[in-house]
């Protein structure tokens, strides 16, 4: 019996067996495609976790702490970067990396200290830093 004749509802669950190899819809990538869709559209991020708190830092090379925005919406820490500007850019040659407009969201732990978050931008290293709440001991009187 052969494999690849097969019903035509049922071809849309075999896969073939070099599906990662070779596939029509998905083109390999050229220095093109490099071009045209930059590499870098979301700066790289480190999570750190300290003995009273957690350390997001994030690689934000060249953009000052002017260029970027942090905000806190529920129980997400939100950091947006520069829009993009409307102003003629210079021609390119090859072009893999381009900030303008990232956004990054962190889901922030329940023992998260929102009042007492600090941030710090020192040679191209967003660093934020988020404490934990400090522990509430309530004593229990024995009757």
């Amino acid at each position: 019996m052969n494999p690849y004749a097969c019903y035509p509802n049922a071809r849309t669950r075999f896969q073939a067996p070099v599906r990662g190899f070779v596939n029509p819809f998905f083109p390999q990538f050229t220095n093109e495609t490099v071009k045209r869709y930059p590499v870098a559209s979301k700066p790289a991020a480190n999570i750190l976790r300290e003995e009273n708190g957690f350390k997001i830092q994030l690689a934000v090379p060249g953009l000052s702490k002017d260029q970027i925005k942090i905000e806190l919406h529920e129980d997400q820490l939100i950091i947006t970067g520069p829009a993009a500007s409307a102003e003629a850019k210079p021609k390119h040659i090859r072009e893999e990396f381009d900030y303008a407009g990232f956004k990054r969201t962190f889901r922030l732990h329940q023992n998260a200290d929102t009042a007492a978050m600090s941030a710090t931008c020192e040679q191209g290293i967003l660093t934020v830093v988020i404490p934990d709440k400090a522990q509430v001991t309530t004593k229990i009187n024995i009757q």
